[in-house]
């Protein structure tokens, strides 16, 4: 099978040829359609996972498939279904996945990253880790909402607790604050978006914010007008998707009282926080790491019943031979995503 993997950190991904893996028992091979693009790509190709990711990997945890052959014992899935697939599996007796938080795990083990993953003609998943639409949902927009749109869901839904009539500010308007504006709506919130790109701003419009806030060099402090639109206190809740720490600290100023602060865009640098800041307004701050299987089935069911739009991430589609080149139109801010289509 054809594979794009990364040989070595910081270096482009490597075309190359690999036997057609067999699934052993309780496992499914599963013959990619398509595999989003995005920026913990990037992170893995940087060294954001740590020394311990063992070289070459075949990058690629947002994918969606058909079942293409069953190890002995599987039993839920057939030849032939369609599946979006959880990049994420832990031992038998995980205490942290019997409490419904795999994603947590000390001991994940991570698709695309630990283990090989989807930019490939097929990849090897188990069972469990596979979850089948009610309907059939077209290949890209499958894989996208597997991690594009379950990410910001489980940071607003499962970590923020996000409730109707609260306002929200979302930081940064791409590939995940663009749904994280749309979920945010359809929860029945204020939405303020907050980013760089007048382009991005009209997005933000168009998939619901109620307002908009521009954060580029040349415009006021995004601070002070969420402050002035907040009634001088700041919102309810805070989902910062970009990766910066110069980000990280706005998204804790702007926080209001009683707030909760979730953090889910990746950066390697130090933000500064002062204790004081915090504790004065009883402010939550809060990581949200990727998802679990129930955010890609609720992100499934938001779409098929027409509350999601992903047209904005699936408008640039690849061949896996262009691997590097969807890389490169992430790393230069010119897609929301990248889908790659290595069958």
């Amino acid at each position: 099978m054809r594979v794009a993997e990364l040989p070595a950190i910081a270096a482009p991904l490597r075309l190359a040829t690999r036997p057609v893996p067999e699934p052993g028992p309780g496992e499914v091979r599963v013959r990619v359609e398509a595999c989003g693009v995005c920026g913990s790509d990037l992170f893995l190709q940087k060294g954001g996972f740590g020394a311990g990711v063992a070289l070459p990997v075949i990058p690629g945890h947002e994918a969606a498939g058909v079942v293409d052959a069953l190890g002995d014992g599987v039993s839920s899935v057939a030849v032939g279904d369609q599946v979006a697939l959880y990049y994420i599996t832990t031992p038998p007796d995980d205490p942290w996945a019997a409490r419904g938080r795999p994603n947590i795990s000390p001991h994940v083990r991570r698709m695309g990253v630990d283990v090989d993953g989807a930019f490939a003609e097929y990849v090897i998943r188990p069972e469990s880790a596979l979850i089948r639409p009610r309907a059939t949902v077209p290949p890209a927009t499958l894989a996208v909402l597997t991690d594009a749109v379950a990410t910001p869901l489980h940071g607003l839904k499962r970590v923020a607790h996000l409730a109707p009539g609260e306002t929200l500010v979302v930081l940064g308007v791409g590939g995940l604050g663009s749904n994280a504006v749309q979920l945010g709506k359809a929860m029945g919130a204020r939405v303020i978006a907050v980013t760089r790109s007048e382009a991005k701003l009209r997005l933000a419009r168009e998939l619901g914010a109620d307002e908009t806030v521009p954060a580029g060099d040349d415009d006021p402090d995004p601070v002070a007008a969420v402050k002035a639109m907040t009634s001088g206190h700041g919102p309810d809740v805070v989902i910062q998707c970009v990766g910066s720490a110069a980000v990280d600290e706005q998204a804790i100023a702007m926080g209001g009282p009683g707030g909760r602060v979730v953090l889910i865009g990746s950066s390697l640098d130090h933000f500064r926080a002062r204790a004081v800041d915090i504790f004065w307004r009883e402010l939550s701050v809060l990581g949200s790491r990727g998802f679990v299987p129930d955010d890609i089935r609720d992100a499934i069911d938001l779409y098929l019943d027409g509350t999601l739009s992903v047209d904005h991430l699936v408008e640039t589609v690849r061949p896996l031979e262009a691997a590097n080149e969807a890389l490169e139109d992430l790393k230069a801010g010119r897609v929301f995503r990248s889908v790659l289509t290595p069958a």
